[in-house]
């Protein structure tokens, strides 16, 4: 495993080529000193940028977001779950708290080349290199997005603490002696990057270039970071809360974006880009390059995966479904079918009962898929998609003592596209609930009806409804551990969810709130780098 630091001074693999964002293949070699030079160099350097963003995704970020959380557990035998739920403090030393530190401070150098070598290459249109710049700011700001989240919080020294602010290429010494910002300079360094971005950003992805980011994936992204402001642990309050509104409310309204239909054809493969797309990883299946993604092999128990896919592949067991989340979903509900299945056929073709995800499965039905299909699947990742900016919006205008009746509206919308989602649009969801008659049965028309204001007796009722429709709407998408911390539910939801999933009892350390900083990055220098609380100091 390579040291953090050593990352940050190196420039590989910053380019790739191809003409639009689905070509993500990288090239064998390039000479730093030969490339930057013109339009269609930064270009290269700009979906290479991209594809760092790819192997982010590709990576176990789902610890911190899913696993982390009440949502799901993990269940592989083989690999010490203590390093991932809150039942123990997660080591210092544990690979994925490294691994995800490398892989976002790698898309954050990529961009960063970008913001450093536009003005000295020779373009031919204006706006490209306004584009590039734009591209590069909300892929470092995303980067540094998760960094805050995931590492950023009270240190040692009682500050509070973001991580190291890398924004131009720095040698090996400098980059060693780098100290952690404070959170708030973090913070400040992304929503500059976003504010810039919605500025220099096309509104819409220009020709064949779906999947590049816009001023709208800039502007919402932008809504959704004074979200986090607003909440733990800066605590910014009701005046961050409007911030978000405001920008929120300007992607919510754009008529060129629309909630896809049918929450079936949300996750197909064939959908990629849909209008309801803000910010979209993007994957291809290319076995030569492997450019697909792996998301399936993240989300079966052993027992599933060696049913589900071919033998010698036994699956990761992670991402199992905890008994609170399928229970959280109103009877009938046809998101719980789309995200998760409650059993497979063994061997012997017995139906056994065990759910796991199924949000991101490529091809319909239950049968065994190619090794290469299975860990090179074509579906992109949905980091940010409307129905995510209808409900920051509803919350948002609930915390500012905002207009609850649009609130109302935007929550309703969801709900609306839930209910009339056909299942008959796959049919192998009435196969596997005929097997299964217990597992998803009722009638969405009244199961999730509209809400009206009467329905909540109060702001914290109505903030409750819009938490557990994100949690059902966006389960499997690595959101549910973030929304706890901002708004401080952790140590209220995780001590009785444990004791209910997994019959163990654990009792809440603040220390939960944030990841520790990797040991690899603080023994490169030991006392540059505080820790966090609860966490040894290097």
């Amino acid at each position: 495993m390579k040291r953090i630091l050593y990352f940050l001074i190196t420039t590989a693999g910053l380019c790739a080529c191809g003409k639009d964002m689905l070509n993500l293949n990288d090239p064998g070699n390039f000479t730093p000193q030969l490339f930057y030079k013109t339009q269609a160099d930064m270009d290269a350097a700009v979906i290479g940028a991209y594809g760092k963003l790819r192997d982010v995704y590709n990576g176990h970020f789902y610890f911190w977001g899913e696993i982390r959380s009440d949502n799901t557990g993990f269940y592989n035998p083989s690999i010490d779950k203590n390093s991932v739920n809150l039942l123990i403090p997660v080591r210092e030393n544990y690979a994925e708290v490294e691994n995800f530190w490398n892989s976002l401070y790698m898309a954050i150098i990529a961009a960063n080349a970008i913001l450093e070598k536009a003005d000295g290459a020779v373009y031919t249109d204006e706006n490209v290199k306004k584009q590039h710049i734009g591209e590069a700011e909300v892929i470092r700001a995303l980067a540094y997005f998760y960094l805050a989240r995931t590492y950023g919080g009270y240190a040692l020294d009682g500050k509070l603490l973001g991580v190291p602010l890398v924004t131009r290429q720095v040698g090996a010494q400098a980059a060693r002696e780098m100290p952690r910002a404070t959170l708030e300079d973090t913070y400040k360094l992304i929503t500059g990057d976003l504010a810039d971005a919605v500025q220099k950003l096309p509104a819409t992805a220009p020709g064949d270039n779906g999947g590049r980011f816009t001023g709208v994936s800039a502007r919402a992204l932008l809504g959704k970071v004074y979200m986090f402001m607003a909440g733990y642990p800066l605590n910014k309050g009701t005046e961050y809360y409007v911030k978000a509104a405001a920008e929120l409310k300007a992607v919510a309204e754009n008529s060129a974006l629309n909630l896809v239909p049918s929450y079936i054809q949300l996750f197909n493969a064939a959908n990629k880009n849909s209008k309801e797309s803000i910010i979209e990883i993007q994957y291809q299946s290319d076995l030569s390059n492997r450019t697909g993604n792996a998301f399936q092999s993240q989300m079966l128990s052993n027992a599933a995966a060696a049913a589900l896919v071919p033998a010698g592949d036994a699956g990761s067991g992670d991402n199992k479904p905890a008994p609170s989340l399928l229970t959280a979903y109103a009877a009938g509900d046809p998101r719980k079918s789309v995200a998760f299945r409650p059993g497979y056929k063994d061997a012997g073709g017995v139906y056994r009962s065990e759910a796991y995800g199924h949000k991101y499965w490529q091809k319909l039905g239950e049968e065994k898929s190619s090794v290469d299909n299975y860990l090179n699947w074509n579906t992109n990742w949905k980091e940010m998609r409307l129905a995510e900016v209808y409900l920051l919006y509803a919350e948002a205008l609930v915390r500012s003592g905002g207009d609850k009746n649009a609130a109302l509206l935007y929550l309703n919308k969801i709900r609306e596209r839930a209910r009339t989602t056909s299942k008959a649009e796959d049919v192998t969801i009435g196969v596997i609930e005929t097997q299964f008659p217990d597992w998803n049965t009722g009638n969405p028309d009244v199961t999730l009806k509209d809400y009206v204001l009467a329905d909540f007796a109060s702001d914290e009722a109505f903030l409750l409804a819009i938490e557990n429709e994100s949690r059902v709407e966006f389960a499997l998408e690595n959101k549910r551990w973030y929304d706890l911390v901002r708004t401080q539910r952790a140590p209220q939801i995780m001590p009785p969810a444990l004791a209910a999933d997994e019959n163990t009892n654990v009792t809440w350390n603040d220390r939960d709130y944030a990841l520790p900083i990797p040991q690899n990055a603080m023994l490169t220098a030991p006392g540059a780098l505080t820790q966090n609380v609860g966490y040894v100091q290097l």
